[in-house]
């Protein structure tokens, strides 16, 4: 059945029944109207006829001996070629039971006996047309999931061809500067080269976040898996940062996250994530700190969380960054220009971890951004980690 079906004036449309008399009425009646019938005399040959014709339509009476009506529904719905098929059932009972018994194994619509035939031609109109856009849905998302893969596909190949030039721009243009200063070129020159190295490493940065969402979407990236110590790697995290916070004049404080317990998780990854998070905390923190710390929660995961005292997100900002080449609407956002795939990234990352990252903010307090990770990653833990720190200072 495609997407015009529901036209219906040359649309299939079986009949299941046991009463002959019955079954004549319809074919008269759906026949004047376009449809071409084809009859069953009851469930398990209703059923058979399906699957070999693939009617557009069935047409199903409820009270039949052997397998009744509502049986063959779920036979219908159970079966991968017949399950979108449009099933209207044909019964007496019009109680509420009745109709939610129906309802229970997939029917599509019902309609009571005695049938009025006009209802009927109309019931089965607006069944063959909502069977027939939910099929266009699924084929509109399905060519979409297929487009996107493709692209993500093109993208992930690509990172050779569009890597190897921005390399050589950023490292002749380096060499050049290196070599101006070394001989007192002009200051436009200077400047010149200034600028061709800094655009050289934005563009290589966005071109890396866009082929390594593309590498996560095609479902190319896979874990390198191994015991993680987290205090070593919170340690190594203050030390990286300590020079950024301190230019802000910001507490870094990580004595919250120690003492947490290791995890089985690719190493790389984990830091990836965490790098993602602190950069974006000390870029929109201009005073008061970053605090890390770590906290079992009652389900047995283990929240690392990173929390600063900056500009904060509205709601609607922090529904915005979670969707790719978005950024918070703000004009601190605006000038630490990026991709707006870092969340994205993020989010996609943790995931491989079987694990998902939640932001909390509030404009003009700070925000909370923790990565959660399952139970079945956490190798063990100290009752310290287990409490939910409040930020110190150091």
């Amino acid at each position: 059945m495609d997407g015009n079906t529901f036209i219906g004036k040359n649309g299939l449309i079986q009949v299941v029944d046991d009463d002959p008399t019955q079954r004549l009425l319809c074919r008269e009646a759906l026949e004047q109207r376009g449809y071409r019938v084809e009859e069953a005399e009851d469930g398990e040959n209703g059923l058979e006829m399906a699957r070999d014709i693939r009617p557009d339509l069935i047409l199903l009476d409820v009270m039949m001996p052997g397998m009744n009506g509502y049986d063959v529904c779920r036979e219908i719905r159970a079966d991968a070629e017949l399950n979108r098929t449009p099933v209207v059932i044909v019964t007496a009972l019009e109680d509420l039971e009745s109709i939610e018994t129906g309802f229970e194994p997939g029917a599509s619509d019902f309609i009571g006996k005695p049938i009025v035939w006009p209802l009927l031609g109309y019931r089965l109109q607006f069944a063959l047309r909502s069977a027939a856009m939910e099929l266009d849905l699924v084929k509109a998302r399905d060519e979409a999931e297929k487009a996107s893969r493709a692209k993500s596909m093109l993208l992930a190949n690509m990172g050779h061809e569009l890597r190897t030039p921005l390399n050589a721009i950023i490292g002749f243009s380096g060499h050049l500067r290196d070599q101006g200063i070394a001989n007192d070129w002009g200051a436009q020159e200077a400047e010149f080269l200034d600028d061709i190295h800094f655009s050289g490493h934005r563009l290589l940065n966005t071109v890396n976040d866009v082929l390594e969402m593309a590498n996560l979407e095609a479902g190319r990236v896979q874990l390198d898996e191994s015991e993680i110590n987290l205090n070593r790697l919170f340690a190594d995290l203050k030390t990286k940062y300590a020079t950024a916070a301190s230019e802000k004049s910001l507490t870094l404080d990580v004595r919250a996250a120690l003492n947490a317990p290791r995890i089985l998780g690719d190493h790389n990854v984990i830091v990836r994530v965490l790098n993602n998070i602190l950069r974006n905390a000390i870029n929109f923190t201009d005073e008061g700190g970053i605090y890390l710390a770590t906290m079992e929660r009652n389900s047995g995961d283990l929240e690392i969380s990173i929390t600063d005292t900056g500009i904060g997100m509205t709601k609607e900002d922090v529904i915005a960054i979670f969707e790719p080449f978005r950024q918070a609407d703000n004009s601190l956002s605006r000038n630490h220009e990026g991709t707006g795939l870092g969340v994205s990234i993020t989010r996609a990352l943790q995931q491989l971890h079987g694990g998902r990252l939640e932001i909390r903010s509030e404009p003009g307090t700070g925000t909370t951004a923790s990565i959660i990770l399952p139970v079945s990653r956490v190798l063990g833990a100290t009752a310290s980690a287990t409490r939910e720190a409040t930020p110190t200072e150091t």
